[in-house]
């Protein structure tokens, strides 16, 4: 497996993995009609308007399989030298296997070198798997919360890490 930035021409690839993981993390914790509103062209367009910048992507046999996308937070609350991990997603097959870890180590250490001293995240509260794989990560739950409405109302936490 290969981690690599994101290249402008990867977006239909990280578009695929974006819709599908979406799909295979979260029926049963979000609305499905909110899910039936998703496509793989809607992903891809959210890329190619940003032409992949600030995504790392995990590569197996020349197909990507998983992506993990940072910036600097947006968060008022949180310090200026804090960054963030919006997005982590892996297709299911290839979970397991060290390319989630990878992708989060690497994403963080882009963080570091641009000056950042802190990372956090949101993850759904319900996302039981996400949230072991954060917490193992050596993020914690700094009490913030908040509510999105994806049909029905869903809750995230937010997770915080010194960098």
């Amino acid at each position: 497996m290969i981690i690599r930035k994101a290249l402008p021409q990867d977006a239909q690839g990280i578009g695929y993995v974006h819709y599908h993981a979406w799909l295979e993390t979260y029926t049963g914790l979000i609305d499905s009609e909110y899910l039936k509103t998703l496509s793989v062209q809607r992903s891809t367009k959210i890329f190619e308007s940003t032409a992949c910048r600030d995504v790392f992507v995990a590569v197996e046999d020349g197909k990507i399989v998983g992506f993990c996308g940072y910036c600097k937070a947006h968060d008022e609350d949180l310090p200026d030298d804090c960054g963030e991990i919006h997005g982590i997603y892996i297709l299911k097959a290839h979970q397991k296997g060290g390319a989630g870890r990878k992708l989060l180590d690497s994403a963080l250490s882009e963080l570091k070198l641009n000056g950042f001293k802190n990372a956090a995240l949101w993850v759904l509260d319900t996302n039981k798997n996400a949230i072991d794989f954060y917490e193992h990560s050596g993020f914690v739950f700094d009490g913030a919360e908040k509510e999105e409405i994806f049909v029905t109302p869903i809750k995230e936490k937010r997770y915080v890490k010194k960098l």
